[in-house]
């Protein structure tokens, strides 16, 4: 009785809980990896973060279609491409993407998502 009572006194300090996210782009799925970093030690992990995670920590929703965060931004995924040797290609595709970033966030909240999709970081 008395636990069903705190409870009902706590229930609107739960989080939400996560929607589908029907508006999420075709080409971005929940369990796709945003990040990816090694922790140190001894036993060193790969920890990942997915976009259904970004979305939570976010608070996006969807609004009229558009996935929208917290303050009603609509939330826009990049995808980041990566080279090994730094030729001259690599290098104005990664200028030209800082400059596209650069625009987007003013629009957008940006999220940036590994060039990696397994996750594993690129040296």
């Amino acid at each position: 009785m008395i636990v069903q009572l705190l409870l009902l006194l706590f229930v609107d300090y739960l989080p939400p809980v996560p929607q589908g996210y029907s508006c999420l782009p075709g080409n971005v799925k929940p369990a796709d990896i945003v990040s990816a970093e090694r922790t140190g030690g001894q036993d060193p992990k790969l920890v990942t973060i997915s976009v259904e995670q970004t979305l939570r920590q976010l608070r996006a929703r969807c609004v009229r279609g558009k996935l929208v965060d917290a303050k009603g931004k609509e939330i826009r995924f990049y995808r980041v491409q990566c080279f090994g040797a730094p030729t001259a290609y690599a290098m104005e595709t990664t200028r030209r993407q800082r400059v596209e970033l650069e625009a987007l966030r003013k629009r957008y909240t940006v999220v940036e998502m590994t060039c990696s999709p397994s996750g594993e970081p690129r040296p």
